[in-house]
């Protein structure tokens, strides 16, 4: 997977926190810290998409790197029905439905938010382990969600996309990255009191039961992980 460097704008402290938020000329210090992550990393994208040209996004993935990635020639219109019903989490019609109105033909915003749920997920375990106080909190559910509207999203591609899924290896890569990322801190962490969700709890029942969560793990075997994941209740890998 290909980067890019990414100037840092300033000094926000240590960790996950202090990373994103030092990379951003004008971050986000309202809300809680796991929210200004990610509302930063939304920042830095919109930032280096003003440096590329038009049909490239950007996400920034920590140590002033960031991946950029070309859009394919699909819509969210076309990928919201391929999430099964009930793999459909709290932020679907908010994300897949509402915001195509202004994304519809930019499909990788899906890829962006993920990211930015990502990034505050791991803001959240960050502090978690340098045993900062943390209020209860669905920092990490989003991270999973998306993970499921982003597989609906490679399969829109590799259907409809045939030449850009056989070439474009970057948005390929990034995929893999990411599920990575939610398999080695959203399927080990999601107990930790803090952040247990009954929300996303159902979701990931829904997902390991159903023979639509099913279908998605074998596309993510098949496609992104060269070890087949074992998605269970108590293992990752």
């Amino acid at each position: 997977m290909n980067t890019i460097s990414v100037k840092k704008h300033g000094d926000y402290g240590e960790g996950v926190y202090g990373d994103v938020l030092s990379h951003s000329i004008r971050p986000e210090r309202r809300e809680s810290r796991y929210t200004n992550v990610h509302e930063t990393s939304h920042y830095i994208s919109s930032e280096l998409r003003q440096r590329h040209n038009p049909g490239y996004n950007c996400f920034y993935i920590l140590r002033s790197q960031a991946v950029v990635i070309k859009e394919p020639p699909t819509t969210i219109n076309q990928i919201a029905p391929l999430v099964p019903p009930n793999l459909r989490g709290s932020r679907y019609k908010t994300y897949l439905i509402d915001q195509r109105r202004y994304w519809d033909e930019s499909p990788l915003y899906i890829l962006d938010e993920w990211n930015a749920y990502c990034l505050g997920g791991m803001c959240a375990i960050d502090d978690y382990q340098n045993k900062r106080k943390l209020e209860k909190t669905d920092a990490l559910a989003g991270m999973f969600e998306f993970m499921i509207y982003s597989t609906a999203l490679a399969m829109c591609v590799k259907e409809r996309c045939p030449e850009y899924w056989k070439i474009n290896t970057q948005f390929k890569d990034f995929v893999g990255y990411r599920i990575d990322t939610v398999s080695r801190i959203f399927f080990i962490n999601r107990e930790i009191p803090q952040f247990k969700s009954i929300s996303s709890d159902k979701l990931y029942q829904t997902w390991h039961n159903s023979d639509e969560g099913k279908s998605f793990q074998s596309f993510i075997n098949d496609e992104f992980v060269s070890k087949k994941i074992l998605w269970s209740l108590d293992k990752v890998f």
